[in-house]
């Protein structure tokens, strides 16, 4: 239910009493507008009567009212209409909560990330002190190696003297 409301209207002085929807300190603005443009009006030509002045206010005003409802003709071709707008607007929002997730999942995915290079530099650390062990247990083979068969050759060769001195022992 739309209230109507009793305001003034203060025009060159003259008061007119209207009723509408219009509240009394929107219609001092408005009738300081028209006040403000009948003045402009006057200094122009002071000799000009008032219905004149009130006629070319009114053209002035029918102008700037058309100027004003081209321009806003050109925002809404620009903008488009205001469901499209919602529409996009929903769509940012949804594109945000994506990009939120995902960066919420590039954080946990990049955690994990160092957390698997600090293993994987663990590993090789590791893998080095394997290797270094591995070609100190080969070189202890080796030397191992020689030294049975350094041992063996003296085995051989004690076995050598042995069967000499049992054959010598044997003949005398």
């Amino acid at each position: 239910m739309e209230i109507k409301n009793k305001v003034i209207a203060r025009v060159e002085g003259a008061e007119y009493s209207l009723v509408g929807e219009l509240t009394q300190e929107h219609m001092d603005e408005i009738c300081k507008t028209v006040n403000e443009m009948l003045a402009d009006i006057k200094k122009s030509d002071p000799l000009m009567n008032k219905n004149l002045a009130l006629l070319l206010c009114s053209l002035n005003l029918s102008e700037e009212i058309k100027n004003l409802n081209l321009k806003n003709q050109e925002l809404i071709q620009k903008v488009g209409n205001q469901e499209s707008v919602d529409e996009l607007k929903e769509q940012i929002k949804i594109y945000k909560e994506y990009a939120d997730r995902n960066n919420e999942i590039y954080k946990e995915l990049s955690l994990e990330n160092d957390k698997l290079k600090e293993e994987l530099d663990n590993a090789r650390e590791n893998l080095n002190q394997y290797n270094k062990k591995i070609k100190q247990y080969k070189y202890d083979i080796e030397e191992s190696r020689k030294t049975i068969l350094d041992l063996q050759n003296q085995l051989f060769e004690s076995q050598i003297e042995l069967v000499k001195a049992n054959k010598k022992t044997n003949y005398d």
